[in-house]
């Protein structure tokens, strides 16, 4: 009789990510599939100071679907946000409020407020402004050669993109989203040298905040700041000035880190496959959106979220308390076999794509098609002015457990 070994479980260690094999995308995919197979509520135990103590790990899509969407059950609004004990925008445990900590009518009202400046019609109206920032990025990178392609093109589209929708001006764009890149790698030395330094930025990025709203009351512009500063008029909810700060770190952290990532990923996928980086040469000219879903999905910006259990129920056979934290393993759920087809390939035309990186339920990312759009024209952009594209290093992955942010993806670049 033969007997299948049980992979060491080391879903949330830091170092599990930063040494993540790169053929699997980075991910512990064995442990994966062993949690939903065998352990679809997982309790995990922490012995870290900073991080919280306990959490049930659903894994299957299925379930991670249900507890996002349903917030009667598992709630966002009770504290944390991930498995850190501190993050910016957890009120209950020393940070601002925002949207993803709140439920119910508050989280209504502040997403009402939010949603106008994400509509689908009010972010097509960004593309052209998009399409110059991709030649400027793609120019430099094209006189560079050979670059790193996280730094050089992945981390400076998305900053003048998303410095556009929030409203912060250019001259300020370097210094507010390298406070962001702080916060979100705090436990990679590369990036934030200390705890003290990841503090420091948060507050860094609060106070410039505050200034940035004073700056739009005085000077109002067709951006998020300017109707996260006028909520209240017009019969929008008024939004308190802690609201506005935190909003502007979720909408800053989220939308940022989570298009860099997704880019990276990507373009290390289509320098392994030859197949798919001649399927983007054939449809250089306008990309169909499945090849920017699939490299949101096999990506996984972050790996995980969290909500609190409101009532004592059961799950997968195990005693869920009330209180109990619950981890949404996103990365997880993004190949699990029960709803994807071959889910370890790259597949660039997939249709069907039921992923959970943006979310499924009330608290689904808004800034989705901000990203999407900066990615499907980033890469028309790349791929029309370049005749090849090859790697020129290894890929390095940042050390965390919950962001899923590239360190270092040197590539070359030759023109047409």
């Amino acid at each position: 009789m033969t007997t299948t070994a049980v992979p060491e479980l080391r879903i949330f260690d830091y170092d599990t990510y930063a040494e993540g094999d790169p053929t699997t995308f980075g991910l512990p995919l064995e442990q994966y599939r062993h949690l939903r197979d065998e352990e679809p509520c997982y309790l995990q135990e922490f012995d870290d100071p900073m991080l919280i103590d306990r959490a049930w790990v659903v894994s299957r899509n299925e379930d991670i679907w249900e507890v996002d969407r349903n917030t009667e059950l598992y709630a966002a609004d009770r504290g944390y946000v991930n498995i850190w004990q501190v993050v910016p925008i957890d009120p209950k445990n020393g940070g601002m409020p925002a949207m993803l900590t709140t439920d119910g009518e508050r989280h209504r009202s502040q997403r009402q407020v939010l949603a106008k400046g994400f509509t689908p019609g009010y972010v097509r109206k960004l593309e052209g402004k998009f399409r110059q920032y991709a030649k400027d990025v793609v120019d430099d990178a094209l006189e560079k050669g050979t670059f790193n392609f996280v730094h050089t093109i992945a981390h400076n589209m998305p900053m003048e993109a998303l410095g556009d929708v929030l409203g912060v001006p250019q001259e300020d764009r370097v210094k507010f989203f390298g406070w962001v890149d702080k916060f979100a790698a705090p436990f990679d030395t590369r990036i934030t040298a200390s705890f003290d330094e990841v503090m420091e930025a948060i507050g860094n990025l609060m106070v410039y905040s505050e200034e940035l709203a004073e700056l739009k009351r005085a000077n109002p512009a067709d951006d998020v700041m300017t109707r996260l500063v006028a909520s209240g008029e017009g019969g929008d909810p008024l939004m308190s000035p802690e609201e506005i700060v935190g909003n502007v770190a979720l909408l800053a952290s989220g939308a940022a880190e989570s298009t860099r990532t997704a880019m990276s990923h990507g373009m290390h996928e289509l320098m392994r496959n030859e197949k798919a980086m001649a399927w983007m040469r054939a449809h250089q000219n306008n990309l169909p959106p499945t090849v920017i879903q699939e490299m949101v999905r096999i990506a996984s910006p972050f790996t995980h979220l969290v909500r609190t259990a409101t009532r004592d129920h059961e799950l997968h056979g195990k005693q869920v308390k009330e209180g109990d934290i619950v981890a949404m393993l996103f990365a997880a759920g993004n190949f699990d076999e029960r709803v994807f087809d071959r889910p370890e390939e790259f597949q660039p035309d997939r249709i069907e794509n039921p992923h959970v990186s943006f979310g499924r339920g009330p608290h689904k990312c808004l800034g989705q098609h901000v990203a999407a759009l900066e990615m499907k024209i980033l890469f028309e952009e790349l791929f029309q002015r370049t005749s090849n594209i090859e790697p020129a290093g290894p890929i390095s992955y940042v050390r965390d457990a919950y962001s899923r942010g590239v360190y270092e993806l040197p590539v070359t670049v030759t023109p047409r």
